[in-house]
């Protein structure tokens, strides 16, 4: 039974907890994801059209480390905790923008229209896994865990093991073609995690949870779409330069 997935133990259910709230709605998560995806997007809007104008470039890298450190501990507290979610939410929300409207900017600043691009693209990804999600071709199951899992480890390795590369060699030495094919695996790992933020908005629903797991349900979506539009931002930087060098 889904309600037994060990994924979603922590999520509280049933009229016992929650006699006097309304039950979690599809409707309801969908608007609070669109909530927290409009402040991401106002933040980073503003920080986008404000960065060429800075000229502390150390303040903004601080500014960047605590509002990356802020996303973290709020993205980890809102998962856990129904009651804080929603707080937590529109924080990572906000602090994420700062991220996002920096990367673009500067990304921008190389190839104009790649902002657009990746956006696009991040809601074509999300579009075609909730298709194949709603018509059953992609299901949380068994093989599909064991898959998930694989790839979560296999993300994990790429990321421990670039981190240590970069501190003894130059990136510049790894041939292209392979650094491309590492950010397509971690955007691919991006795109599959979004199958487990489907099932789980499925459960709060089906399971009759509070409508705190709508927050919930939501800042795990955010996570989601953020990760993949920045990957896809990586992929499309990597794509353009490799072109304008031939």
């Amino acid at each position: 039974m889904r309600s037994q997935n060990p994924i979603f133990s922590t999520i509280q259910t049933g009229a016992t907890h929650f006699e006097d709230v309304d039950a979690a709605s599809y409707k309801g998560i969908v608007v609070k994801t669109s909530i927290l995806l409009a402040i991401t997007a106002i933040v980073a809007i503003v920080v986008a059209i404000t960065l060429p104008a800075i000229n502390n470039v150390n303040g903004l890298a601080l500014a960047l480390t605590f509002s990356c450190i802020a996303a973290f501990i709020a993205g980890m507290v809102g998962r856990i905790s129904e009651r804080a979610a929603k707080y937590c939410g529109v924080i990572y929300a906000a602090c994420q923008g700062l991220l996002v409207g920096s990367i673009s900017a500067l990304f921008e600043f190389f190839f104009p229209g790649i902002g657009t691009m990746a956006a696009f693209s991040t809601v074509l990804i999300f579009g075609v896994m909730l298709l194949l999600y709603a018509t059953g071709v992609f299901k949380q199951g068994s093989f599909f865990r064991k898959l998930a899992y694989a790839l979560s480890i296999g993300a994990l390795v790429l990321v421990i093991f670039g981190s240590l590369f970069s501190l003894f060699f130059d990136f510049s030495s790894i041939n292209i073609g392979v650094l491309i094919a590492i950010e397509a695996f971690l955007l691919i790992y991006g795109a599959v995690t979004l199958i487990f933020n489907f099932d789980e908005a499925n459960f709060v629903v089906q399971a009759g949870c509070s409508k705190n797991a709508e927050w919930s349900v939501s800042l795990g979506l955010i996570v989601s779409l953020i990760y993949i539009y920045i990957q896809v931002l990586y992929l499309l930087f990597m794509i353009f330069a490799n072109s304008d060098r031939s």
